[in-house]
């Protein structure tokens, strides 16, 4: 839980360190000044977090986090096809799979409507036969995520959440107070070409995360800067959040650039980190400095 004195909550995601083992990747977060962190589903090769993890490996891997002084607070778990056959048990499995590892927000994202993205959308009558089945596996999901104490919160990543107008259609249809939405600007602004969402003040009362990514160029162009060194107002955002009472988790997601992710070294990517810090921590300490 949030300390008192602590009034915001910023991590990383350990997928940004995957080709490590998970103790170097959770040291390298933490000696950058980070606390918290999003576990990615296997690092050097190993599944370090996944629903079939034994009892006795979720433990020794919740061990390698408190060793390092680093706190899973958030988890990506997908469910863009909870409505296909087979699928919908494994995605249940993966709230109880953060429910075991006390992290509050599991993200996830719903269909695309894209044949082939950007500029193949599927038809009218394919997407709305898709959503006649969509919806209610996802409203099953959300039930499972009421029994089992978790958050279940969607980023905008096209089709059904797309933007924020299109996020508060979807609460709508399926009101729970765990089904709310994680904030992803980078992905609005590459997915949609809008940077930043005029709706996000009435949206920003359901968001309970943050996935955190800069971008640079027009719709559809790949690049995924540090944090501070694209066209993502932070301090902007933040201050509609905040404002609007946000205090979830946030974890960034994406320092890559146009740089190929297999291509970034440890070495660059503390250097990104570092930088991403600097940007954020400043931004942050003046959107939630007292008055």
């Amino acid at each position: 839980m949030m300390a008192a004195a602590e009034r915001y909550r910023l991590g990383c995601m350990t997928s940004l360190y995957a080709t490590l083992p998970l103790a170097d990747a959770l040291g390298r977060i933490r000696k950058l000044g980070y606390r918290y962190a999003a576990p990615a589903r296997a690092h050097a090769g190993e599944t370090v977090y996944a629903a079939d993890l034994p009892a006795s490996k979720r433990t020794e891997v919740r061990q390698k986090f408190r060793d390092q002084g680093v706190e899973p607070f958030m988890a990506l778990g997908g469910f863009g096809d909870v409505h296909l056959p087979g699928k919908l048990d494994p995605y249940r499995a993966d709230l109880d799979l953060g429910a075991s590892f006390g992290i509050p927000v599991i993200v996830g994202w719903g269909p695309w409507y894209y044949r082939t993205f950007p500029n193949i959308p599927r038809t009218v009558r394919d997407w709305e036969k898709e959503m006649a089945q969509y919806l209610p596996a996802l409203e099953k999901l959300v039930r499972h995520a009421e029994s089992a104490g978790v958050t279940l919160a969607m980023k905008p990543h096209t089709g059904v959440t797309a933007n924020a107008k299109v996020c508060m259609e979807l609460l709508k249809r399926i009101p729970s107070e765990r089904l709310k939405i994680c904030w992803d600007a980078g992905n609005v602004s590459f997915y949609e070409g809008i940077h930043p969402d005029p709706d996000l003040p009435e949206l920003a009362p359901q968001v309970r995360g943050v996935c955190i990514k800069d971008h640079l160029g027009l719709r559809g162009d790949a690049n995924f800067p540090t944090p501070g060194q694209g066209h993502i107002d932070h301090e902007q955002m933040f201050r509609t959040l905040f404002g609007a009472g946000f205090n979830g988790p946030m974890a960034i997601e994406r320092v890559d650039g146009r740089d190929k992710k297999p291509n970034l070294t440890p070495e660059m990517t503390d250097e990104r980190l570092a930088a991403a810090y600097r940007h954020l921590t400043s931004v942050l300490d003046r959107v939630t400095a007292p008055a």
